[in-house]
């Protein structure tokens, strides 16, 4: 970020970081299933097969990866960000996050939602009491947590890029 910009940016809160995420995620989910979704129904109906699931889910995660990197490496804000003015900028300096960065973030932050995903579908299973649903249950609330309690309002994809989001004030 330029000097006149890193003076007037603020922390950006827990709530509209939240918003934006639901924003992002409607997008995110379109995008994938034009993406995706569409070319592999196409082809299952031409070729009467499906494609295995882990490409369908390789290719689900190269959307989300171009969507996602590509947003915060190039402009420093998706577009569920940029209604709430919040940007993407590195901790210390406030320069623009890297493309290194960027990479760490959007694992970081699917791991989290892959997390957040088990522990929502979970009650429709029988496996509540598993080691491995406590982890994925408390995955997404400790990063939260961090949110809350960090002096930059870093989630934990954030405190291991190096990243923090800032609402920008015009």
């Amino acid at each position: 970020m330029a000097e006149a910009v890193r003076s007037k940016a603020r922390k950006a809160g827990v709530l509209i970081r939240l918003f934006a995420a639901g924003y992002d995620l409607l997008i995110l989910f379109s995008v994938c299933m034009v993406a995706v979704g569409i070319p592999i129904t196409i082809s299952a109906e031409l070729f009467a097969a499906h494609p295995p699931q882990w490409l369908q889910y390789a290719l689900f995660m190269a959307v989300s990866y171009a969507y996602l990197v590509g947003f915060w490496f190039k402009a420093g804000a998706t577009t569920g960000m940029r209604p709430w003015k919040l940007r993407l900028a590195m901790t210390g300096s406030g320069d623009p996050i890297s493309l290194m960065a960027a990479t760490i973030r959007f694992f970081g932050l699917m791991i989290t939602w892959l997390a957040m995903g088990t522990t929502l579908l979970n009650p429709f299973g029988h496996h509540t009491g598993d080691p491995e649903l406590i982890v994925a249950a408390a995955l997404p609330a400790l990063s939260l947590l961090c949110m809350i309690l960090t002096p930059n309002r870093q989630a934990l994809h954030d405190l291991i890029s190096g990243t923090g989001v800032y609402r920008i004030e015009a």
